[in-house]
């Protein structure tokens, strides 16, 4: 109701100033979102933005709780009060260092399954994601080290410590600098949707309308 009637007080104001509360999990808040918000604050100079960044469950809970306005997520959502919708596609590599025995040629889909897997924290969206994808083909996955931040993930698979599987947009820039390759296993190409969402019950503030337009 709040953002409603500062809406209306503005609403013939094209000089107010607007504020965009936004919540994203870690792969959109670091490698997508910046860029869009840098557009919609050059557009908008007086515009106040702020972003939380965090796994996809942690940002579920802060649109359910109208702590952000609304949220970026990289995986499934099912809570009642949240209105889903499509943002973006997205794709998946698995990956491992150039010097890594699965990086010298064609592998097995077995020989995947019992490798040493690198992978986000339960509740991150691209973990849930990653096992969507990859576990019809693979099964199961061999050990698995949990890490809670896709940076450190990439840069431990460049250092040798195993296999992972991340967006491309995380991992383009190893990719680009030969400190990792993409592993060549008989597997589809792994696409995901990324998804905006609100909460059922939060008006669509002005700020929110000129961010998604852009």
């Amino acid at each position: 109701m709040l953002d409603a009637a500062q809406d209306m007080q503005h609403l013939f104001d094209d000089h107010a100033a607007m504020h965009l509360r936004l919540g994203a999990s870690t792969t959109i808040g670091n490698y997508l979102l910046p860029q869009q918000i840098a557009r919609f604050r050059q557009q908008h100079p007086q515009a106040r933005v702020e972003l939380m960044v965090a796994n996809t469950a942690d940002i579920v809970d802060a649109v359910a709780g109208f702590k952000v306005d609304m949220g970026f997520i990289e995986g499934p959502c099912h809570h009642p009060d949240i209105v889903v919708e499509p943002w973006q596609d997205d794709t998946l590599l698995v990956f491992a260092a150039t010097s890594h025995p699965l990086a010298q040629g064609a592998v097995s889909l077995a020989q995947l399954a019992e490798t040493q897997w690198v992978l986000r924290e339960r509740g991150s969206g691209t973990r849930e994601e990653v096992e969507r994808l990859l576990l019809p083909h693979v099964g199961s996955f061999g050990e698995v080290m949990d890490m809670g931040h896709s940076e450190a993930i990439k840069r431990a698979v460049a250092a040798g410590l195993g296999v992972s599987c991340l967006s491309l947009h995380v991992v383009q820039e190893l990719l680009d600098s030969g400190q990792i390759v993409a592993v060549l296993a008989p597997l589809p190409t792994l696409h995901r949707t990324l998804y905006r969402i609100t909460h059922k019950d939060k008006g669509q503030t002005r700020g929110m309308t000129v961010f998604n337009q852009g």
